[in-house]
Protein backbone atom coordinates (compact mmCIF):
# COMPACT_ATOMS: atom_id res chain seq x y z
CA UNK A 1 0.00 0.00 0.00
CA UNK A 2 2.79 2.61 0.30
CA UNK A 3 3.99 1.57 -2.77
CA UNK A 4 0.84 3.29 -4.00
CA UNK A 5 0.96 6.37 -2.28
CA UNK A 6 4.64 6.97 -2.74
CA UNK A 7 4.39 6.55 -6.63
CA UNK A 8 1.73 9.69 -7.57
CA UNK A 9 4.12 11.65 -5.49
CA UNK A 10 7.65 10.72 -6.77
CA UNK A 11 6.06 11.09 -10.08
CA UNK A 12 4.67 14.92 -9.56
CA UNK A 13 7.98 15.41 -8.05
CA UNK A 14 9.92 14.10 -11.11
CA UNK A 15 7.97 16.14 -13.28
CA UNK A 16 7.95 19.41 -11.53
CA UNK A 17 11.09 21.63 -12.03
CA UNK A 18 13.37 21.78 -9.11
CA UNK A 19 13.00 25.32 -8.97
CA UNK A 20 9.45 25.13 -8.77
CA UNK A 21 9.19 22.37 -6.33
CA UNK A 22 11.80 24.55 -3.93
CA UNK A 23 9.55 27.99 -4.29
CA UNK A 24 6.63 25.46 -3.38
CA UNK A 25 8.73 24.42 -0.04
CA UNK A 26 9.73 27.91 0.20
CA UNK A 27 6.15 29.42 0.51
CA UNK A 28 5.12 26.61 2.95
CA UNK A 29 7.63 26.70 5.08
CA UNK A 30 7.40 30.75 5.03
CA UNK A 31 3.84 30.45 5.40
CA UNK A 32 4.29 27.95 8.68
CA UNK A 33 6.29 31.15 10.06
CA UNK A 34 4.05 33.90 9.64
CA UNK A 35 1.28 31.11 11.33
CA UNK A 36 3.36 30.33 14.33
CA UNK A 37 4.64 33.81 14.72
CA UNK A 38 1.25 35.21 14.46
CA UNK A 39 -0.40 37.67 17.29
CA UNK A 40 -3.53 35.59 17.38
CA UNK A 41 -1.98 32.16 17.76
CA UNK A 42 0.53 33.68 20.39
CA UNK A 43 -2.12 35.19 22.73
CA UNK A 44 -3.76 32.11 22.68
CA UNK A 45 -0.14 30.83 23.64
CA UNK A 46 0.13 33.69 25.75
CA UNK A 47 -3.31 32.52 27.99
CA UNK A 48 -2.60 28.99 28.24
CA UNK A 49 0.82 30.24 29.94
CA UNK A 50 -0.76 32.22 32.17
CA UNK A 51 -3.50 29.47 33.10
CA UNK A 52 -0.59 27.56 33.73
CA UNK A 53 1.46 29.94 35.88
CA UNK A 54 -1.95 30.71 37.61
CA UNK A 55 -2.20 26.80 38.86
CA UNK A 56 1.04 26.50 39.91
CA UNK A 57 0.58 29.88 42.05
CA UNK A 58 -2.36 28.30 43.42
CA UNK A 59 -0.66 24.86 44.50
CA UNK A 60 1.80 27.12 45.79
CA UNK A 61 -0.48 29.19 47.47
CA UNK A 62 -1.96 26.08 49.15
CA UNK A 63 1.10 24.46 50.32
CA UNK A 64 1.99 28.13 51.75
CA UNK A 65 4.81 28.96 49.74
CA UNK A 66 3.75 32.03 48.49
CA UNK A 67 4.61 35.67 49.62
CA UNK A 68 2.92 39.01 49.49
CA UNK A 69 5.50 40.03 46.25
CA UNK A 70 4.40 36.76 44.44
CA UNK A 71 1.11 37.74 44.43
CA UNK A 72 1.62 41.26 43.26
CA UNK A 73 3.73 39.79 40.51
CA UNK A 74 1.19 37.57 39.27
CA UNK A 75 -1.32 40.56 39.27
CA UNK A 76 0.37 42.52 37.31
CA UNK A 77 1.29 39.50 34.83
CA UNK A 78 -2.36 38.92 34.40
CA UNK A 79 -2.47 42.43 33.47
CA UNK A 80 -0.10 42.66 30.96
CA UNK A 81 -1.90 39.42 29.61
CA UNK A 82 -5.34 41.12 29.35
CA UNK A 83 -3.91 44.54 27.78
CA UNK A 84 -1.49 42.56 25.42
CA UNK A 85 -5.12 39.95 24.38
CA UNK A 86 -7.44 43.01 24.60
CA UNK A 87 -4.68 45.03 22.16
CA UNK A 88 -4.58 41.84 19.38
CA UNK A 89 -7.98 41.47 19.51
CA UNK A 90 -8.51 44.63 18.39
CA UNK A 91 -5.48 44.43 15.35
CA UNK A 92 -7.19 41.29 14.35
CA UNK A 93 -10.74 43.22 13.01
CA UNK A 94 -8.26 44.70 10.20
CA UNK A 95 -5.42 42.80 8.16
CA UNK A 96 -4.02 47.14 8.20
CA UNK A 97 -3.74 47.21 11.95
CA UNK A 98 -2.46 43.40 12.20
CA UNK A 99 0.04 44.86 9.49
CA UNK A 100 1.04 48.09 11.57
CA UNK A 101 1.40 46.25 14.82
CA UNK A 102 2.94 42.95 13.70
CA UNK A 103 5.65 45.90 11.98
CA UNK A 104 5.97 47.70 15.99
CA UNK A 105 7.13 44.59 17.01
CA UNK A 106 3.90 43.07 18.36
CA UNK A 107 5.25 39.81 18.20
CA UNK A 108 8.62 40.61 20.48
CA UNK A 109 5.97 42.10 23.19
CA UNK A 110 4.21 39.04 23.02
CA UNK A 111 7.12 36.88 23.16
CA UNK A 112 8.64 38.77 25.95
CA UNK A 113 5.39 38.51 27.94
CA UNK A 114 4.97 34.49 27.44
CA UNK A 115 8.36 34.29 28.69
CA UNK A 116 7.98 36.56 31.78
CA UNK A 117 4.52 33.94 32.85
CA UNK A 118 6.85 30.93 32.01
CA UNK A 119 9.40 32.04 34.20
CA UNK A 120 6.82 32.58 36.97
CA UNK A 121 5.25 29.85 36.58
CA UNK A 122 8.83 27.98 36.70
CA UNK A 123 9.76 29.90 39.86
CA UNK A 124 6.33 28.86 41.38
CA UNK A 125 7.25 25.23 40.60
CA UNK A 126 10.95 24.99 41.77
CA UNK A 127 9.58 27.14 45.77
CA UNK A 128 6.82 23.58 45.38
CA UNK A 129 10.26 21.08 44.61
CA UNK A 130 12.41 22.16 46.94
CA UNK A 131 9.50 22.65 49.46
CA UNK A 132 8.65 18.91 49.05
CA UNK A 133 12.58 17.85 49.32
CA UNK A 134 13.40 19.43 52.04
CA UNK A 135 10.28 17.62 54.07
CA UNK A 136 12.09 15.74 56.24
CA UNK A 137 9.13 13.19 57.37
CA UNK A 138 8.46 11.71 54.39
CA UNK A 139 9.68 8.80 52.40
CA UNK A 140 10.85 9.20 48.67
CA UNK A 141 8.03 7.45 47.86
CA UNK A 142 5.47 9.49 49.78
CA UNK A 143 6.78 12.80 47.95
CA UNK A 144 6.62 11.07 44.62
CA UNK A 145 2.86 10.42 45.22
CA UNK A 146 1.91 13.80 47.02
CA UNK A 147 3.54 15.66 43.90
CA UNK A 148 1.36 13.30 41.66
CA UNK A 149 -1.69 14.28 43.72
CA UNK A 150 -2.48 10.77 44.89
CA UNK A 151 -4.20 10.70 48.81
CA UNK A 152 -4.20 14.82 49.13
CA UNK A 153 -8.09 15.37 47.34
CA UNK A 154 -6.20 18.22 45.34
CA UNK A 155 -8.37 19.39 42.55
CA UNK A 156 -5.67 21.56 41.03
CA UNK A 157 -3.26 18.02 40.60
CA UNK A 158 -4.95 17.07 37.18
CA UNK A 159 -1.71 18.14 35.57
CA UNK A 160 1.61 16.28 36.09
CA UNK A 161 4.08 18.68 38.20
Amino acid sequence: MPAFVEEPISSLASALPKNTLVVVLGIGIIAMIVYYMSPLHLTVLLKVAIDHAWEAYIEAHEMGLVSANETETLHILQLQVFAISEETLRNSLSWWAALHGFLRGHTCVLLRCICEVRTFETHMKILKESYLRNESNLNPRAVFLRRRGVGTGSSHSRRLA
